[in-house]
C-alpha cells in the first residue's frame, strides 16, 4: 500500500515515476497472497520477473476478472476460480438481476467525444481524495490544466485528448473527470499502467 501511495504521489513528477510505475501490479502483497496458489515469483502472473506489463495468461485473466466484477482493484483470491484457457468463457459474476434482452440501461458516466474546451477547465479545478492515496490538487492556469499531489511534487500539465480525456505525457497516465446527472464534476479517474484509481472531489 505504501509503494502505491508513493507511486501516485509522484505520478506528476517526471524524474521519478518511470522507476516506480512498474510496481503497479507486481508488488509484495500480491505475491505473498499468490504463494498459496503456487506462485514463486512475479512471473506467476507477469512476463517480467519484476512485475508490471506485459502479463501472462493468468495475469490477463485477473485483469479481465477485475473488469467483469466491476472491481476497482485486482484481488489475488480470485485465482481460486482460475482455469487455464477460460478467460473468454467467463460469465457475469452473480448479478442481482439477470440482464433483460430488451432492458435499456443508462451507460456509466463517460467523457463526451471531442477534445475538452479550455474554457471549461474551471469545472475540473479542486481537490480530489484518492483513498488511500491522499489529495490531488487540480488547478487552471492560463490555458492549461495542471495537477500535483498535495504532499509535494511539481505541477504537471494534463493535456486534453481527442476522446475527451487528459494525458500526462511524461508518465503516460490517462485522466478522466466524471460528472453527476446535473453536469457537475464529482470524480477524477486515473489509469496508470492498467490500474484504475478513482477520487471523489472534496473541495
Amino acid at each position: 500500500m505504501k509503494s502505491i501511495k508513493v507511486l501516485v504521489a509522484v505520478m506528476f513528477v517526471a524524474s521519478t515515476i518511470a522507476a516506480l510505475s512498474t510496481q503497479t501490479f507486481g508488488y509484495p502483497p500480491f505475491l505473498i497472497k499468490a504463494k498459496k496458489f503456487g506462485a514463486k515469483d512475479c512471473t506467476f502472473c507477469h512476463v517480467d520477473p519484476e512485475g508490471g506489463p506485459p502479463w501472462n495468461d493468468r495475469g490477463k485473466w485477473l485483469i479481465s476478472e477485475k473488469e467483469r466484477r466491476g472491481a476497482e482493484t485486482v484481488d489475488v483470491e480470485w485465482l481460486a476460480d482460475y482455469k487455464p484457457g477460460k478467460v473468454a468463457d467467463q460469465k457475469p459474476a452473480d448479478p442481482a438481476k439477470p440482464p433483460d434482452k430488451d432492458d435499456k440501461k443508462t451507460p456509466p458516466t463517460a467523457p463526451k467525444a471531442g477534445k475538452v474546451d479550455p474554457k471549461t477547465f474551471d469545472d475540473f479545478v479542486g481537490e480530489y481524495q484518492v483513498d488511500p492515496l491522499g489529495i490531488l490538487i487540480i488547478t487552471h492556469e492560463g490555458d492549461k490544466l495542471l495537477g500535483k499531489p498535495q504532499d509535494g511534487g511539481e505541477k504537471e500539465e494534463l493535456q486534453p485528448q481527442e476522446d475527451g480525456s487528459f494525458l500526462v505525457t511524461n508518465v503516460n497516465a490517462k485522466v478522466n473527470f466524471a460528472r453527476d446527472d446535473k453536469g457537475k464534476v464529482v470524480e477524477i479517474q486515473i489509469n496508470l499502467n492498467g490500474q484504475d484509481l478513482k477520487g471523489k472531489k472534496v473541495k
